[in-house]
Formats: C-alpha cells, structure tokens, sequence
C-alpha cells in the first residue's frame, strides 16, 4: 500500500510540476497563472487535455507544438519529471498511510519552493508570493509534525526559520557594509525596515534573544512616534555589535553562545516581520489600486546600485527552509549549500562558461539533501568526538 501511495503521489506531483510550469513562465511577467488557458506562445492555440498529460505529451508530440510545429523546451517534462520524483521519495519517507496529512504541506512547501528556484536561475529573483505564503504553510504544518520523526515541531520550526533568517540577514548587512568599505548604507524604509534588524541583533548580541526582540519593538515604537526614522548608521551598529561578542569571551555580558544565539534569532525575527509587513504593505496598495511598493520603492531608490553579498530573497527562502529542517538540520543544509554552490561554480568556470546561477537554487539543493541525510552527517560528526 506504501508504494501504491507513493505513485499516486508521484502522479500528483507531476500534474503539480505542469502548473509550477505555468507558474515559472508567468509570474515574473506579472501575468495570472489562472487565465488565459494554456497555449502555445508561439501560434497562442489554446491547449486541449491531450496536450497537457505531464510527459508523455511532449513524448507523444515529439517535443514540438501540435499546430505550428515550433519546439517545446525541454524543461516543461524535466519539471514534470522533478516534481513527480520529489512528490515520490518525500511520500516514501514519510508515508500518508502512516503519517496521515503531515507530508502534504511539505509537498506544498517544497513544490512552491522549486517554482521559485527555477525563476531564480532565470530571473534572478525570489517571488514573495511563493515564499513568504510558503514560511506561513511550513509554520501551520509544523503542527502535523509533531508525532512525525524528522520533522521539526512548531516550536521548533519558528525557531528553525529565525535561525535560517537571522543567519543569512546577518551575511546580507555584514557583507554589504564591508563591500560599501564601510558606510553606511542608503536604504531607508519607515516605520519598520532593515534598521530593527540591525538593532535586533545588536541588542541580542548584548543581552540575547528577549533583550533583541524587545529593542527592535522599541525602535518601531520611536519611529512611529516621532513619525520619522530614528536610527543609528550600519558602521557603529556593527562596530558595537562585534564589540559585544568580543565582551562575551570575558563572561563580561552573557555567555558568547547567548550572545551569537540571541543576536542571529532577533535579528532573524525582525528581518521576517519587515519582509511580511512590506509584502502585505504591497499587496494592499495593489488591491486598491495604487502604485504597488511606491513607498519603498523611493525609500530604496537610492540602494538599487549598493553592492550586496546575499540577496535578501536568499534570507526568506532561508527562512522557510529553517521551518521545516529545524535550526540543526537547517546548518547541515547551509553548508551542502555552499559545498554545492563551490562545486557547481568550479565546474561552470572550467567549462568556460559564464552562466551565474543565484545562491537560491543551492539554498534548495542543500536543504533537501539535508532533509534526508542531514540526520546522518550530525551523527557522523558528532561521533568524532566519541571517546
């Protein structure tokens, strides 16, 4: 009955795969997934249910159009094809018959992800709307997890997502402040931006994780209340913050593991809650019809040409991996991430090539292969130590 399930879920996966098609062409040209219909781009004939059977469509045509005969790409099966082999080890894994409904919100969450990395190798972008509705489907789902082995409880999943946030915003504004040789950055946005972030973690680093949280609410607070930006620039937040880790080592403050740990969380938890409130701020001058963003738009007009060293998409995708590996199996994850991300580059630049693929699509990589091994590499490490 276990393999029945998993080809059902196969078969899922792949009709799932032909819309994430749909989803990768349209979404970054601002056009619906919904309507029109599928058709040809080249002679627009709207496509009948022949011509949709994910796979064996393309076979059966010969990867061309049935009408004008013009080439299919190839990647419309290949994602097919993924989506159906991911659909397949993840119901493997973690068995419907045995596990109820707690696989399907990750088949979501990982098939919503996939969409987004595809656009991210082509676009390089990372839509907010697969993304950020996918942290909030990881979240709600962490409460079918919580008999599940391998899978993290809600507790634990909201930490995991800080952590994956935290960890990555961290990278995004130390990186870009040592590439900008130390000024401070340009990016301006009221009430709540990237400033509570750098509070946050300052804070944090000071007094852990309460003491960041709370600082960064009080920074919203005096914005709001003095109905302008009070901040303190990116070069003394960060000067102070690497002073207060340093601190740690004397016991001075809190321990240095309070310190990196309250840091990383609160800086994670406030870097999420300005992507949310900003998407939202979006999506409700959109509805009514406004100039969707207009306001950061201008507030960041001026950081468009600022150099960065992670895109902050990367530190929401980060964060929803963090929600369904948990904080442990999330570092696993950064590190095949960046094993892969080296190895691919490597690879790419004695091809001669000059493709530049996103750290996104590795981010992904790294954390499925962490889903099902990563257990298996904590263990491994953990038993060098062994006496």
């Amino acid at each position: 009955m276990t393999a029945i399930t998993a080809v059902f879920a196969a078969l899922f996966g792949a009709i799932v795969g032909s819309f994430g098609n749909v989803v990768v062409y349209r979404l970054p040209r601002g056009e619906s997934v919904a309507f029109p219909g599928s058709h040809c781009p080249n002679c627009n004939r709207t496509l009948g249910v022949i011509d949709l059977v994910p796979v064996l469509s393309y076979l059966a045509l010969g990867g061309r159009c049935r009408t004008c005969k013009a080439r299919i790409s190839p990647r419309y099966p290949l994602v097919e094809l993924l989506m159906a082999g991911l659909f397949l080890v993840l119901a493997l894994r973690w068995p419907p018959l045995e596990h109820g409904f707690a696989v399907l919100p990750l088949m979501v969450v990982v098939a919503m992800l996939c969409m987004a990395a595809l656009i991210d190798v082509e676009h390089f972008i990372l839509p907010d709307v697969l993304t950020l509705p996918a942290l909030l489907i990881a979240l709600a789902g962490s409460f079918l997890w919580v008999e599940v082995a391998g899978l993290p409880s809600p507790r634990e999943a909201l930490i995991g997502a800080m952590v994956g946030a935290g960890v990555l915003v961290l990278i995004n504004r130390l990186g870009a402040l040592v590439l900008r040789r130390f000024g401070d950055t340009a990016e301006r946005l009221w009430p709540l931006g990237l400033d509570q972030t750098n509070i946050g973690a300052l804070a944090g680093a000071f007094g852990g994780v309460w003491v960041g949280l709370i600082a960064g609410g009080v920074s919203v607070l005096v914005n709001l209340v003095s109905k302008r930006i009070v901040r303190l620039p990116e070069p003394w937040v960060y000067g102070l913050w690497l002073l207060a880790i340093v601190l740690t080592i004397s016991s001075f403050t809190v321990s240095t593991a309070t310190a990196v740990t309250g840091s990383v969380i609160a800086a994670g938890a406030w870097a999420m809650l300005g992507a949310a409130y900003w998407w939202l701020h979006d999506a409700r001058n959109e509805s009514a019809g406004k100039d969707a963003g207009k306001d950061t738009k201008e507030a960041v007009a001026e950081e468009d040409d600022e150099p960065v060293a992670m895109g902050f998409g990367d530190v929401k995708l980060a964060a929803v991996l963090g929600a369904f590996l948990g904080w442990e199996l999330l570092l696993v994850g950064i590190f095949f991430a960046v094993t892969s991300g080296a190895i691919g580059g490597i690879i790419a630049r004695l091809a001669g090539g000059n493709r530049l693929i996103p750290f996104g699509p590795y981010l992904l990589l790294g954390a499925l292969l962490s889903l099902f091994f990563g257990d298996a590499v904590i263990s491994w490490y953990l038993g060098l130590f062994a006496v």
